[in-house]
């Protein structure tokens, strides 16, 4: 294991100082439970290999790899091995667009259509909107005579020709939609207004500088051989994934890294973004939809606390990369299997989210009784079926339909045999958000309850928490997917 290990030269220049003395210093115990967690996922086969990162205060306090890279060779998957991480892809992608921004060489609120004028259906849709996923173009999987085999080569040309002869699915910056497109196109102008390969602008811009000396683009000279093989199956029955050709993966999910590398970029990133950028990144565009996405990150929360993060996932890998910026600490989970063929393999956004607990561990929170009573009432209600619509907001007994009731299953979960209150946040609107724990007989569930000033019923979310073995649940959200299993909500992030 690796602990305590500091970047050098390059931390000394780029690490935050807290506000505050940090109260969350990564103890024996804490590194003694993640190692518990990822031997019990090699143990139970859960994935042939991952590693975990953990970043805190400018520093990474723990870097450590479980199972094999390779199962043929028996080759060790250690915190050094490159593997592909899929949608995270996205963050790089952002930040060179911010730094072409920082240049001066384009606006975020420029249109897409000044820089690549024959995806005439962009029309009236900006940078902005593309990196934030409100650009409302169809989805590159709707696409009429495109061959979809991810393992065969493409032309950008060919996707931007099919994906004119669709309408858009929404006006631009009026919905959020994921779109793996959306970011090709943002690789793409990089690419025209640079007047270089997206590979050598990151190459140059963001990993040179940062010292991520084994963070490539997928096809680019310098991955190593020893990277990880990716495999798809089911845990103690895994063959290796046939690679997606590079062509696909582009500026939406193309990064080759490891969990140093990755973690040189949490910690680094103010380092070559300015102030006014980073906020930009961390900043959700506001748009109704299954989540609040900024440029390149999901905005979130927990605890009451900020939390940006972002999975990717494709052919046999998985990832996840998760921030509580104002606590300095971040987790990096990096996995070589899917979920394409089980739900039983390793999750590594669960994964984080328990290693999250560990390392700042949930404080329970002050909340009114009757808040606590009507959040645990709800869950009964919604295993139940049964169903008061005039306690929620018009939007979300929209969206709760009966069907999605039933899709659900919340009564799968059995009844609650505590719930921790850890947090209340009052937003800008007047609206609440209560967050609890939640102890079920197979885990603990993070639970978001969210209230209007009136008392009406906004969002109701359940995700695993603590759990290895702990099927994803659903949740049901006006501002989160709605009664959609978590591994829907996963889906949408995913390459």
């Amino acid at each position: 294991m690796l602990t305590g290990f500091v970047l050098a030269a390059l931390l000394a220049v780029i690490a935050p100082i807290p506000p505050a003395p940090l109260t969350h210093s990564l103890t024996a115990t804490m590194e003694h439970q993640i190692d518990d967690l990822g031997s019990r996922i090699f143990r139970e086969q859960r994935s042939p290999g991952l590693a975990i990162g953990v970043v805190e205060d400018g520093r990474i306090v723990y870097a450590r790899g479980f199972g094999y890279a390779n199962l043929a060779r028996h080759t060790r998957f250690e915190p050094s091995t490159q593997t592909y991480v899929g949608s995270i892809s996205k963050q790089f992608t952002a930040a060179a667009v911010l730094l072409l921004v920082q240049d001066g060489k384009l606006k975020l609120d420029d249109p897409v259509t000044r820089y690549v004028p024959e995806l005439t259906i962009a029309k009236g849709v900006t940078i902005r909107e593309l990196l934030d996923q409100t650009a409302g173009l169809p989805d590159e999987l709707a696409l009429q005579g495109i061959d979809q085999d991810r393992t065969k080569t493409i032309k950008l040309s060919d996707l931007i020709a099919a994906m004119n002869k669709l309408q858009p699915l929404s006006p631009p910056g009026s919905q959020y939609r994921y779109n793996n497109f959306n970011y090709a196109i943002a690789g793409l102008i990089v690419e025209r207004v640079s007047g270089i390969p997206l590979s050598d602008y990151l190459q140059q811009h963001v990993f040179i500088p940062l010292a991520m000396n084994q963070t490539f683009l997928a096809g680019d000279r310098g991955i190593s051989p020893q990277h990880a093989v990716g495999y798809t199956g089911s845990p103690g029955s895994f063959t290796p994934a046939k690679p997606w050709d590079p062509a696909w993966l582009f500026g939406d999910g193309g990064v080759v890294t490891n969990v140093y590398d990755l973690a040189k970029w949490d910690i680094g990133f103010p380092l070559v973004l300015r102030v006014d950028a980073e906020r930009e990144m961390f900043t959700p565009s506001g748009a109704p939809g299954a989540l609040q996405y900024g440029l390149g990150w999901v905005v979130d929360e927990r605890g009451g606390k900020r939390y940006v993060w972002h999975n990717g996932e494709i052919a046999g890998y998985h990832a996840m990369n998760a921030l509580l910026p104002d606590d300095h600490v971040a987790v990096i989970v990096l996995a070589n299997t899917d979920l394409l063929h089980s739900r039983d393999v390793v999750t590594p956004e669960q994964l984080a989210a328990e290693i999250l607990d560990i390392v700042v561990q949930p404080q329970r929170a002050q909340i009114d009784n009757a808040v606590v009573d009507r959040a645990t009432e709800w869950l009964g209600r919604i295993a139940n079926k049964n169903i008061d619509r005039t306690q929620l907001t018009p939007a979300f007994s929209t969206y709760l339909t009966d069907d999605l009731l039933v899709r659900a299953n919340f009564a799968a979960f059995g009844k609650p045999l505590d719930i921790i209150p850890i947090a209340s946040t009052t937003q800008s609107d007047g609206d609440t958000l209560y967050e609890f724990l939640v102890r079920f007989q197979h885990g603990q569930y993070h639970y978001r309850f969210g209230l209007t000033p009136d008392g009406k019923i906004y969002e109701i979310y359940l995700l695993p928490q603590s759990s290895p073995s702990a099927r994803r649940r659903p949740v049901a959200s006006t501002t989160l997917p709605s009664i959609v299993t978590a591994s829907a909500r996963v889906a949408l992030l995913n390459i």
